[in-house]
């Protein structure tokens, strides 16, 4: 845990005399980001409209707004620093997470922290919609190269699985393998 967040806890929580520093002292800056500046990219099946990226931030987060179509999932994989944070917008976002599958729907939020394995997509028959984020920030660099793999390789390829995880080594993850099978 960050210092700044520890002392955000312990203001929340009452302990401790020290207020912490406002956010412009803590170097966050008032940014407004409308939908057309956000960079858009394809995952094939779905797209992600990166809003925040590390150079928005200074590096400490990122977010997105993210559209998965039926059929899209993750391999299982987990991030060695970044942490994520998921809000479903709409839709259903399945989330394996804890050993075990988790159905996200509309108005949920999630937590996966650095070294947690999971895998997350889309196995309902609709859309969904969902805020994404992560900090630090480096993995929004991962959506324009898969944006790039994809225009040239179909999802359904049997090689394109392989492809994805020779790009995500690169963004702090580690690829385990295809995720889990729904039981």
């Amino acid at each position: 845990m960050e210092r700044r967040d520890f002392l955000s806890l312990c203001a929340v929580a009452g302990v401790g005399a020290s207020v912490p520093a406002p956010l412009e002292a803590q170097g966050v800056q008032a940014m407004i980001i409308t939908p057309d500046q956000a960079h858009v990219y394809s995952q094939g099946r779905g797209e992600a409209h990166i809003l925040v990226d590390g150079l928005r931030s200074g590096g400490a987060w990122r977010l997105g707004q993210f559209r998965e179509d039926p059929g899209f999932m993750t391999s299982l994989h987990y991030h060695y620093r970044q942490d994520e944070q998921f809000f479903v917008l709409e839709g259903i976002l399945s989330v394996y997470l804890d050993g075990r599958w988790h159905d996200l729907e509309g108005g949920t939020f999630a937590v996966v922290p650095h070294g947690a394995q999971h895998a997350q997509g889309n196995t309902s028959n609709k859309p969904v919609r969902f805020l994404g984020s992560g900090n630090p920030s480096g993995f929004e660099r991962f959506f324009p190269e898969l944006d790039k793999l994809v225009s040239r390789l179909s999802p359904a390829d049997p090689q394109f699985g392989a492809e994805v995880a020779k790009l995500l080594v690169h963004y702090d993850t580690k690829p385990l393998g295809p995720a889990p099978a729904r039981t």
